[in-house]
């Protein structure tokens, strides 16, 4: 039997129904291409946005005990305090932030005591005429004392308060007893580069006004705090803040203001004139609103 005969080859296509039928072939597949890769990338938000509704489910539980407190929300949920568990305690005197400009951290936190009012622009004015300050920095905590002095006697509240100068006295316990008693306390401290205690030697010292404080359910006790760098509130143990209190020893020239000259007390921040374990009690000093849990 002798074999089938062997087709003969089609004619060459011409040149020019070649490149078209080449461009039809070529975006044929780049067609494929793109619905694979449009079914992949389909796929692929469809898991992100599964994901992205786990992570909110989850994330939804941590410190939802303060869900009609969003501002207390917000703090324990950046320090990563009572995620799960509400606090044993809890006493806030709710006070609005105000933003510091320029180094006026202590006038900003004393202007947010009173509302903002007086401003800090103002207080940076009377703080000049006094000698206290050039460009709004406070480093004597006696001075920042008789200014806070001098507002409230303008201000004439109904209320008895009172506010002293502490000197390292106190004990971790006794200052505890007076924040649940409802005290506020003006404290100066090294600011961390996310606005937390830390020991630099008082190269980055700041004012923070502590306007509350919570216990957790493992007994450690932690401080609210206002500052002038952030709109959030803040949430410390106490024991941090103290040690860095504590460590307040020198001044240096800070990065934004090389050529701005600052007033330091006697024997300089470190001395017994200026902010080394140190702070201000206020007490009997009433906000319009406070929270108790």
């Amino acid at each position: 039997m002798s074999p089938s005969p062997i087709p003969p080859c089609p004619p060459p296509l011409p040149a020019k129904k070649l490149a078209q039928t080449t461009k039809k072939l070529s975006t044929s597949k780049n067609s494929i291409k793109n619905n694979e890769s449009n079914k992949e990338n389909i796929q692929s938000n469809d898991i992100d946005e599964s994901y992205a509704l786990l992570n909110r489910k989850f994330y939804s539980r941590e410190c939802d005990w303060a869900l009609k407190y969003p501002d207390i929300q917000k703090a324990c949920y950046l320090a990563k305090v009572c995620l799960y568990k509400a606090p044993t305690e809890l006493r806030l005197s709710v006070i609005e932030p105000i933003l510091q400009v320029g180094p006026t951290c202590g006038l900003t936190a004393l202007s947010m005591l009173f509302e903002g009012e007086p401003t800090a622009g103002l207080l940076l004015d009377e703080v000049k005429k006094l000698g206290y300050s050039n460009n709004g920095e406070m480093f004597s905590t006696q001075q920042m004392s008789e200014l806070l002095g001098k507002i409230l006697s303008r201000k004439q509240l109904d209320n008895e308060i009172t506010n002293m100068v502490i000197c390292g006295a106190y004990c971790d316990s006794t200052i505890e007893i007076k924040l649940k008693l409802g005290a506020i306390l003006l404290v100066p401290y090294d600011s961390d580069y996310d606005h937390a205690p830390c020991l630099k030697f008082g190269h980055r010292a700041h004012w923070a006004l502590i306007v509350g404080y919570l216990v957790d359910e493992d007994k450690k006790f932690y401080v609210i705090a206002r500052h002038g760098k952030t709109k959030n509130l803040a949430v410390w143990q106490l024991s941090d803040l103290i040690r860095s209190n504590s460590n307040l020893t020198e001044f240096v020239q800070p990065v934004g203001h090389p050529n701005e000259t600052f007033i330091l007390p006697d024997e300089g921040i470190g001395g017994k004139n200026g902010l080394r374990s140190k702070f201000i009690l206020i007490e009997g000093f009433k906000t319009k609103n406070e929270i108790i849990i």
